[in-house]
């Protein structure tokens, strides 16, 4: 199954063409006023190099957020043409399922991606590994730091940009805070999450595909 990602909810966009959950070509780009110049040609040279024609593409993901509200409106869009104009299924992949992609547990069985929200909450998601697999505990959340931290089993890894403005609070000795880089989405993941969720069965109905804002 050949899968098209598109990944444009921060300050590093890009996009990443796998096919049976193997990578072949990933490309990057920075700067949210760069997505809509660059997303297109993007997708158009990956598919050259991969020697892809477009309607090679079976399905498109697309990281929904939550993120930057341009660069989400952007990828969203995107995917949403595409599946109309080629019509393909689109899945939508919550940003908390690809940046936990990031983590390979290290003995730890729980791990909670933290991204600042704003007006003092956070977006919050806790997950359990079982085995390599990590099973979400909690639906996606927007909640005060306070709060989230009663809610957080331990021993915990938690990382993303929205602990260093809550440091004092998230500092706990039964609790490992990683490198912000693990927060970084990368657009390979959204393609194998995308593929793996479209074969379990799931796809998004195109005229219901937003940005997961979570707040207003």
């Amino acid at each position: 199954m050949k899968v098209l990602g598109i990944e444009t909810s921060g300050n590093i966009g890009g996009i990443s063409l796998c096919e049976n959950q193997q990578c072949i070509i990933t490309k990057t780009f920075s700067g949210i006023v760069q997505h809509e110049r660059e997303l297109v040609p993007a997708i158009k040279d990956a598919l050259e190099e991969a020697h892809w024609q477009i309607n090679d593409i079976e399905v498109i993901a697309v990281n929904v957020g939550p993120g930057s509200y341009t660069g989400l409106r952007i990828g969203v869009t995107c995917a949403k043409t595409l599946g109309y104009a080629l019509n393909r299924p689109v899945v939508d992949v919550p940003i908390f399922d690809i940046i936990a992609e990031n983590y390979h547990s290290d003995g730890t069985l729980s791990l909670c991606p933290i991204i600042d929200a704003r007006r003092k909450h956070v977006y919050a998601c806790v997950y359990l590994f079982e085995g390599n697999r990590k099973k979400r505990l909690t639906e996606f959340l927007v909640i005060e730091p306070e709060k989230l931290l009663a809610l957080l089993p331990r021993p915990v890894t938690i990382f993303g940009d929205g602990i260093p403005l809550y440091k004092e609070i998230f500092s706990q000795e039964d609790i490992i805070i990683e490198a912000e880089y693990y927060a970084i989405p990368k657009p390979e993941h959204v393609a194998l999450l995308g593929e793996k969720l479209y074969v379990s069965g799931y796809q998004c109905a195109l005229e219901k595909l937003l940005p997961l804002y979570l707040q207003r």
